[in-house]
C-alpha cells in the first residue's frame, strides 16, 4: 500500500524536536527567555540562532504544544527568507522524526528511504507478523 501526504506540523514532543535540531547541526539552548520585534519577553522550552544569529524559540503553549516564535529585528528580505527557510527545515525533520519513532513504536522497520524531488523523502515501511 502506498501512500502520499502533506501535513501541517504541530510540535508536540520536545525529544523529538531535539533531536531534529541536533540532525540538522543546529546548536540550541534550553529553557530561555527571549525577546521578539514586538518588545515582549517570552519564556521558551528551547532557542535556537538563525544564520542571521536571531533567535528562534519553541514556547510551549497551553495546549501542550509549542509555538515557534522568531526575532526579526532589522532583518531584510533575504535575511527573512533564511530564517523562515531555517524554520521550514526544523519542521521537516520533527516530522520525518515523528514518522520514524512512531512506525518503530508500531514494530515496522524502515526498508527503503529515498530522497526524491522538492525535499521529499520516500518511506518504506515493513511489519511481519
Amino acid at each position: 500500500m502506498s501512500a502520499h501526504s502533506t501535513v501541517g506540523v504541530e510540535i508536540r514532543a520536545i525529544a523529538i524536536l531535539i533531536k531534529s535540531i541536533i540532525d540538522l547541526g543546529v546548536e540550541y539552548k534550553k529553557l530561555s527567555k527571549m525577546r521578539t520585534e514586538d518588545g515582549k519577553i517570552h519564556d521558551v522550552e528551547l532557542i535556537v540562532k538563525d544564520a542571521n544569529g536571531k533567535d528562534i524559540g519553541f514556547e510551549k503553549t497551553d495546549s501542550g504544544d509549542y509555538r515557534i516564535i522568531s526575532d526579526s529585528t532589522g532583518l531584510n528580505k533575504a535575511q527573512l527568507k533564511k530564517q523562515a527557510d531555517l524554520i521550514k527545515q526544523i519542521k521537516q525533520r520533527y516530522s520525518y522524526n515523528t514518522v520514524i519513532d512512531k512506525l518503530k513504536k508500531d514494530g515496522y522497520i524502515i526498508a527503503q528511504e529515498e530522497k526524491v524531488n522538492n525535499n521529499t523523502i520516500r518511506l518504506v515501511a515493513r511489519k511481519w507478523g
